[in-house]
């Protein structure tokens, strides 16, 4: 049977917070700092895709995730790709990819069409309404960007930032 901890305590710790078991070895310091800048890395995308998918809803109606998509669909030469580069480049499987453009399709925001010159290639692309839907949203998505990515970075530090992410996206 298992002993009740003091209350607001998790089980296994005293109630002054000290451990009742031995404790964990230090973590080496190299594995410290690695973790340190992940979690670094993970909280900052965390909080800025929070604040952006909230506004981005209020302000134009599109989840971030439509947003993503279809802002790589209008950079795109030509303003279509196949699915399976867009569902690389926005981190998604290719189910999540089907799932995502089936709805810009049906919101008519999106169309496929196949590859002339490979069944298995289907494309997409915006489409007229998909075009103004996503520069409407830009201009909106830019201002939150500045307050939360721009704004708290001086010159050298964003210049620092993008070399270092695009190395690290290279690597």
């Amino acid at each position: 049977m298992r002993r009740a901890s003091p209350a607001g305590s998790p089980a296994g710790l005293a109630s002054d917070g000290s451990g009742t078991g031995p404790p964990f070895p230090p973590l080496d310091p190299a594995e410290e700092h690695a973790i340190t800048l992940m979690g670094l890395l993970v909280e900052v995308h965390a909080r800025i895709t929070r604040v952006l998918g909230a506004h981005m809803e209020e302000a134009c109606g599109l989840p971030l995730s439509w947003y993503d998509a279809m802002i790589r669909l209008r950079r795109s030469p030509g303003g279509f790709t196949t699915m399976t580069r867009l569902a690389g480049e926005v981190s998604l499987t290719s189910g999540g990819i089907t799932r995502l453009v089936d709805r810009l399709v049906d919101s008519g925001y999106a169309e496929r069409s196949s590859c002339p010159t490979d069944r298995r290639s289907v494309y997409v692309r915006l489409t007229a309404a998909g075009a103004a839907k996503v520069d409407e949203a830009t201009a909106s998505h830019r201002a939150v960007l500045e307050h939360y990515l721009i704004q708290p970075l001086d010159d050298d530090e964003r210049a620092a930032l993008e070399s270092v992410l695009r190395k690290l996206r290279n690597a």
